[in-house]
């Protein structure tokens, strides 16, 4: 019996090891959101952005430095158009968190809203650095 006691515990603590790394390795590799991935990597300057795509035109397509010229003003184009995208984007993703956020606190007992009201301007500010939006109250309405 205590055998087989030994063998039970032996199976559940390889399981239980196994978890607990398969655990860090995902928590490693997902700690950054996908988002802030997102926008941080392409929130470069359209600068940045343009060498990147000319870097990969190159790498992957093998254009000529001709090719690279005849096409710069529409890789300009591009990254500018993307770059405003990209920030309207974060505009948008924080206005929505701030609307039903206010929904949200609209619902709650006066100290829990204290609470959540404060926890809530952290978390915006906090996604406003992810996003790299300027949080002046102007820019939260309508900016296009």
């Amino acid at each position: 019996m205590q055998l087989s006691a030994k063998i039970v515990c032996e199976f559940a603590a390889v399981f239980l090891i196994g978890t607990v790394a398969g655990a860090l390795i995902m928590w490693d590799c997902t700690s950054e959101s996908e988002l802030s991935k997102f926008m941080t990597k392409t929130n470069d300057s359209d600068s940045v952005m343009v060498a990147r795509i000319n870097a990969k035109y190159v790498a992957e397509y093998h254009l000529t430095p001709e090719e690279i010229d005849r096409i710069q003003p529409l890789v300009k184009e591009m990254a500018q158009k993307m770059s405003h995208i990209r920030r309207q984007f974060g505009v948008d993703i924080i206005a929505a968190y701030s609307d039903y956020h206010d929904k949200i606190a609209a619902l709650l007992t006066p100290e829990h809203r204290d609470v959540y009201v404060k926890a809530s301007v952290e978390r915006k500010k906090q996604l406003g650095e992810i996003l790299k939006i300027d949080q002046t109250p102007s820019t939260d309405q309508g900016q296009k």
